[in-house]
């Protein structure tokens, strides 16, 4: 039953929204979040240095709390835009 259940919930879903099961990288099979956090990180990480040089994180509330937030949004426009589907 549940199976059912899960399988009219996947036909629901449109294909570009799905992310793949695994990937293939260099001979190893990776789930794609292990490919999408370490580049979220690196581009927040990258966009809070800017914003650190231009002066501007006095306007920001909580550093820790943006590059966190930034993180995942990076993390997750990466995976949509750039994983195979």
């Amino acid at each position: 039953m549940i199976r059912e259940v899960m399988e009219r919930v996947a036909s629901v879903i449109p294909p570009h929204w799905r992310l793949p099961a695994e990937m293939d990288v260099l001979g190893f099979y990776i789930t794609p979040i292990m490919v999408a956090v370490p580049v979220g990180i690196l581009l927040a990480g990258l966009s809070v240095w800017l914003i650190d040089r231009a002066r501007l994180t006095s306007f920001i509330w909580h550093p820790p709390l943006f590059l966190f937030a930034l993180a995942i949004c990076y993390g997750v426009a990466f995976s949509w835009l750039f994983l195979p589907a």
